[in-house]
């Protein structure tokens, strides 16, 4: 039989309609309020930002208050953003989803909305965007430019710091094989569904960018889009691959010895990074004290 993790998304495919939407019932989050107003606000202050030297312009997509009743405690550890579970333990972020393409290509996503461009996304994801972004400042990883992506000289993404880097599995459970047999849970790292039709050997293992969505003409860019991960650099997607490959649009095709069928449901999930740690006496509250001179001769 498959692990309880599959379990779990196969009976969240029956709770969620199409269109990502949760069922009501689980508790409201109280004990990270405060938290929550945090990092929405940051939401909105990185949803407004402009890809010029423009001061920001324009209104969230959702408005705080809004988002925080979609966040609900749902066991140890776990919240729900909508559709998106959160993981404060492990700190992970599973996004439900189905298998759109498992051969072909070029594509130029990892996993879109299903309104988005299927035509070029190995995935698409039953998910809201601003749940997505959500759920990830609240692991708190920072969003940034891309390391690996070549920006214009006059592009004021140069100047912001790089994002965090996140790994991307993939889950999903393959039937029985054969009589006797039990259904098995399969997880693999999302690029080992890639095939660099550029380069020899196996794809390497890589990591994902957190750009951040922002607005655009009032609408949140990964909403509008519907581009949520991307293989090839999009300034409106929520992460991109972070190698050198995400410049143009002629490697990727999907590896269709290792994708599972179309219409697959499967499980996206994201490893955050670790934990950045405080040191002990920031933690207790305390500066450390300044350096002093020492005395020469």
């Amino acid at each position: 039989m498959c692990e309880p993790s599959v379990a779990l998304f196969r009976d969240r495919a029956l709770r969620y309609n199409r269109r990502g939407h949760a069922l009501t019932g689980s508790r409201k989050v109280h004990g990270l309020r405060p938290v929550i107003c945090a990092v929405l606000s940051a939401v909105v202050f990185t949803a407004v930002r402009t890809a010029t030297a423009e001061e920001p312009q324009g209104e969230t997509a959702l408005p705080a208050s809004q988002e925080e009743g979609r966040i609900r405690k749902v066991g140890p550890h776990l919240y729900q953003v909508g559709s998106v579970v959160l993981d404060a333990e492990s700190r992970t972020v599973r996004c439900p989803g189905r298998v759109n393409m498992n051969e072909g290509g070029p594509i130029e996503l990892l996993a879109c909305l299903s309104r988005g461009k299927t035509h070029e996304s190995v995935f698409t994801l039953d998910v809201e965007p601003m749940d997505l972004q959500v759920a990830l400042l609240l692991l708190g990883m920072k969003e940034g430019r891309n390391p690996a992506a070549k920006y214009a000289a006059d592009d004021p993404n140069l100047k912001r710091p790089a994002g965090d880097e996140a790994v991307i599995f993939v889950e999903w459970c393959q039937p029985k094989q054969g009589e006797g047999q039990d259904a098995a849970l399969k997880r693999c790292r999302a690029e080992e569904l890639l095939t660099n039709v550029r380069a020899e050997g196996p794809t390497p293992e890589m990591t994902w960018a957190f750009l951040g969505s922002r607005i655009v003409d009032g609408t949140f860019g990964a909403e509008r889009e519907g581009s949520l991960i991307t293989t090839f650099h999009d300034p409106l997607a929520i992460l991109e691959l972070a190698f050198s490959t995400v410049n143009d649009d002629i490697y990727y095709f999907v590896n269709k010895d290792r994708c599972p069928p179309v219409d697959t449901l499967i499980e996206l999930v994201i490893q955050a990074p670790p934990k950045e740690q405080e040191p002990a006496d920031e933690a207790n509250g305390e500066k450390p004290e300044a350096e002093q001179p020492q005395e020469t001769g």
